[in-house]
């Protein structure tokens, strides 16, 4: 399905979108927007294309795993795979989506929306600051070679 260069594919596209969405784009964004409303909602639109490239790549890289002939569910890439996409789900289904409610409201001028917004988005900063670490591991630490001699 998926060899070791679909993987390095795989990885690349994620964990690259990642890093240049999250700390080039979202941050350029801000510098060059003067509205700070339209530079989140930019920021929110790009955070949430990363986060399905993630789903994508993620459970395309999860399900080699598992059909794998040779499936061993020690393997520490398995599972950091695992906690990157419980990660991205994480971001995508609980940060982002009670962010956008809360963006719904006058969130600016109620205390205890504002303060709920902050923590999310200082929530979220870390988890994603976790998951871009995780995923310079992925790529960073190469995988045992196999019987073919692949790394």
């Amino acid at each position: 399905m998926v060899g070791a260069i679909g993987e390095r594919i795989l990885l690349t596209l994620w964990i690259g979108t990642i890093w240049a969405i999250g700390y080039i784009a979202v941050p350029a964004a801000f510098v060059h927007f003067d509205n700070n409303i339209v530079a989140g909602a930019y920021a929110g639109y790009l955070f949430t294309l990363v986060n399905y490239i993630g789903l994508a790549c993620g459970s395309v890289l999860l399900l080699r795993y598992f059909l794998s002939r040779h499936l061993r569910l020690n393997h520490w890439r398995l599972w950091l795979i695992v906690a990157m996409l419980s990660l991205v789900i994480l971001l995508q289904f609980y940060f982002q989506a009670e962010m956008a409610e809360i963006k719904l409201s006058d969130w600016r001028h109620d205390p205890t929306l504002s303060a709920q917004f902050d923590w999310l988005h200082h929530a979220s900063t870390v988890v994603y600051f976790v998951l871009s670490i995780l995923g310079l591991a992925l790529i960073a630490i190469k995988e045992q070679g196999n019987s073919h001699g692949e790394k």
